[in-house]
């Protein structure tokens, strides 16, 4: 599969680095200096040294300077916007090209173009899930210092891949019962468990 990552910070070049890990070609990548395109797939490894010396991705050999706001409908598979809100909109979705969104950064994709998106047939993965992960992790520390030991990093990533994945499927289930898109069985999830735990706290609905 192919991929464009909006965002080369925290989130965007750990996840251009899992990506490149596990087989992925990372075709487009953007951070504040610009952006790069590379068709046969960009070599992250040699990009994430360039970052280190150079603080950012311009000058980098491996790839074609694009313009950034063209990145977001770049010919792709996968599309991960990992920086600003509202960067997906009714000005640009009708001409995203990927089949899937993940919504690495907080509301990347405003109403009108999650409507367009889905019109489209694009699957969103919304941020609610999709950037859960470092909430999750701080929790696992939280947990760690209550009970006075260390967790080892197979350990950590072992228990987020089950939490992420048993809240996928309970997404899943809701978006079955509902008929509804991920975002919704998100939400909706969320709320139900908010609601279920307020009413037996005794509050009244």
């Amino acid at each position: 599969m192919t991929f464009a990552i909006q965002g080369f910070g925290n989130v965007g070049s750990w996840a251009a680095r899992s990506i490149f890990e596990r087989g992925g070609k990372v075709v487009a990548v953007s951070d504040i200096s610009g952006a790069i395109k590379n068709p046969n797939g960009i070599d992250i490894k040699a990009l994430l040294k360039h970052k280190e010396g150079n603080g950012t991705l311009k000058d980098f050999p491996g790839g074609d300077a694009m313009d950034p706001n063209e990145l977001l409908v770049h010919e792709c598979d996968v599309l991960i916007p990992c920086a600003l809100g509202g960067v997906l909109n009714k000005e640009n979705a009708a001409d995203v090209k990927a089949k899937f969104v993940i919504e690495a950064a907080n509301h990347p994709t405003d109403p009108d173009a999650d409507e367009i998106l889905s019109k489209k047939g694009v699957v969103i993965l919304p941020d609610i899930y999709a950037n859960a992960g470092g909430v999750t992790v701080s929790y696992f520390e939280w947990v760690q210092n209550i009970q006075g030991f260390m967790w080892d990093e197979e350990k950590v990533n072992k228990e987020l891949k089950n939490y992420m994945t048993r809240a996928f499927r309970n997404i899943k289930a809701m978006c079955k019962i509902h008929d509804c898109d991920l975002r919704m069985g998100a939400f909706t999830l969320g709320v139900n468990r908010v609601a279920r735990a307020t009413l037996l706290r005794g509050w009244e609905a």
